[in-house]
């Protein structure tokens, strides 16, 4: 492959990656085991709070997210917590396990990143967080969908860039040569991770509404139901976030033509007004799931 150009090189990992997801032979990551953990405590009826925070606390990364998620403007009262049992009590066991879940994906994200892919991988991690903040308020805040589900959403739905790093990290010319493994990951990656985030999300046994987020969050064009679903909110929020402000002069004009855009507003006039007052909410969300 070294001996073909930069446009070659593109076009060929996107033919190979292309018929890898058409034929089902992408090869896929397994699911993490404590997310396989954390599943069979979700299913068990007689789990308890204690269960979930003896999970979790032995994994500091996660355990010290979650104390500082339940220490957030929407969810905090007046008084911090400090332990993993307090976090998960203030959280209550549904959230918890929404959060715990997406935490560990974009762990496994992080931990797979390659040489001259860390600050792509860096980037997915940094959207996936701020698409989830953004679809926790506006699922909070104008749905009666559940936030916590939404939240999840978020930080699944782009996840189908794990299995591409992985493939492109097995091609040795590209190895070899971490600015090129760049250049080509920032263009076949944006192409084919809704297909392949599908393909992980159904691999993982998510669920459909979860798994349609991962595959339909750039289809400007779904309509789907007329009820608002998480995928509308999920691809409200990717597009919300590529905004420097939510001011009423800067229409995007793609989304508000956007059938999920109409499920949610008659005008972008409207859902500007209501996210500069949301604004600081939306920061301060995006603040908390940071890393």
């Amino acid at each position: 492959m070294s001996q073909l150009t930069l446009t070659e090189q593109v076009n060929a990992v996107t033919e190979a990656l292309t018929q890898d997801i058409k034929n089902n032979k992408l090869e896929l990551p397994s699911p993490p085991e404590l997310l396989l953990e954390l599943r069979r405590l979700g299913a068990d009826p007689d789990t308890t709070i204690n269960d979930i925070a003896d999970l979790v606390k032995h994994d500091v990364n996660i355990s010290g997210r979650l104390i500082k998620i339940a220490n957030c403007a929407l969810f905090a009262s007046r008084n911090k917590v400090g332990t993993v049992q307090a976090a998960v009590m203030r959280l209550g066991l549904k959230k918890v396990q929404s959060l715990v879940t997406g935490l560990v994906i974009g762990q496994q994200i992080m931990r797979n990143k390659t040489k001259g892919l860390e600050a792509f991988c860096q980037q997915v991690w940094q959207t996936s967080n701020d698409v989830a903040a953004l679809s926790y308020v506006l699922a909070q805040k104008k749905t009666k969908l559940d936030p916590e589900q939404a939240l999840l959403s978020g930080i699944v739905h782009n996840i189908g860039a794990l299995p591409l790093v992985l493939k492109l990290n097995t091609i040795q010319a590209l190895k070899d040569d971490p600015k090129i493994m760049s250049l080509v990951a920032d263009v076949v990656i944006p192409k084919l991770y809704p297909k392949a985030g599908q393909l992980i999300m159904q691999s993982w046994h998510f669920a459909p509404e979860i798994i349609v987020v991962a595959r339909e969050h750039l289809n400007l064009a779904r309509t789907g139901t007329d009820n608002i679903e998480l995928a509308d909110i999920a691809l409200i929020a990717h597009q919300l976030n590529q905004l420097s402000e939510f001011n009423e002069e800067t229409i995007p004009e793609q989304l508000v033509l956007s059938p999920a855009f109409k499920k949610m507003w008659p005008s972008w006039s409207a859902a500007s007004a209501e996210l500069m007052e949301w604004d600081e909410d939306i920061k301060q969300m995006k603040s908390d799931m940071a890393s």
